[in-house]
């Protein structure tokens, strides 16, 4: 039989901290939620350190918070149910129709979600940093790293002053060059990841600044950001970059890059006519 993880946490209850206690009562009453949240937002919740959430879930033999969510969502799922199905969004027995509308539903559901999200205050002081900014390098790491390229994209064709690096090692190459006007534009869901915290580490020793588009406002990436821009879906544990994801992230490039464009239209159509006129020269 596969281990339950709310079984092993009510056997192991008594040999558990105070703290730890703390922890496994909150997750016993909001199993679901616990389920999104975040390693920041829990221990704020159970007003306990990070770090105590970190040793609470090695002490449940499990390597680290998100293989805890990953154990908890595993614990929630019906008999003979399969991860895809967690969010039931779409059932096996949908037809073709049927699976059309609910991915459009759903989708339509995540942009309204992300608008309502999206700081008003937080998107003028992104676009006010990203005019005056010396260069703007856009990043992100996995899955996003496909946001990162889309924003590049996007910008690269209203100013010469947005770059994107896919390589890790060159990431930080770049990143530990950069100037005090420079800008980084980081995608991250989580804003928990190794590779977002050493990034902001470096910007933040060279006095660059950091816009972070992230789903948790509380993430450890976020202390060091100049400017959080919150979006992103609720997303299951099984959800391992979904497009809701994504299309909340491609909406906030998007909203960005129309407010950038906004405050210097003509700057941007002269660009974009250079660019264009480049182009043409490809088509057949």
């Amino acid at each position: 039989m596969e281990k339950n993880i709310l079984t092993q946490m009510l056997q192991e209850y008594d040999s558990f901290t105070r703290s730890e206690r703390k922890i496994a009562d909150y997750v016993l009453e909001h199993q679901k939620e616990t389920q999104y949240i975040s390693i920041t937002d829990l221990s704020a919740e159970c007003e306990v350190a990070v770090s105590t959430v970190s040793l609470f879930c090695r002490k449940l033999r499990l390597a680290g918070f998100n293989d805890f969510k990953l154990e908890l969502a595993r614990a929630a799922l019906p008999a003979g149910s399969r991860a895809g199905q967690l969010a039931g969004e779409v059932l096996p027995e949908d037809p073709p129709a049927a699976v059309m509308g609910k991915v459009l539903h759903g989708l339509q559901d995540e942009l309204n979600n992300a608008y309502h999200m999206l700081s008003e205050a937080a998107v003028t002081r992104a676009v006010d940093l990203l005019r005056g900014a010396g260069q703007v390098i856009c990043l992100g790491q996995g899955n996003h790293s496909v946001v990162a390229l889309a924003a590049w994209a996007q910008f690269s064709t209203t100013s010469p002053r947005f770059k994107t690096i896919q390589d890790s090692h060159m990431q930080t190459v770049v990143l530990s060059t950069l100037s005090k006007e420079d800008v980084v534009l980081y995608f991250s869901h989580s804003g928990a990841t190794h590779e977002v915290l050493g990034a902001a580490e470096i910007i933040q020793s060279r006095g660059a600044k950091l816009i972070l588009v992230t789903r948790f406002l509380n993430s450890p990436a976020s202390a060091y950001a100049d400017t959080v821009l919150l979006c992103g879906p609720n997303e299951q544990p099984f959800q391992f970059g979904s497009s809701s994801a994504f299309i909340a992230q491609l909406y906030v490039v998007e909203v960005l890059l129309s407010e950038f464009v906004r405050r210097d239209p003509e700057e941007a159509e002269r660009n974009r006519q250079s660019v264009g006129k480049a182009l043409t020269q490809k088509c057949v």
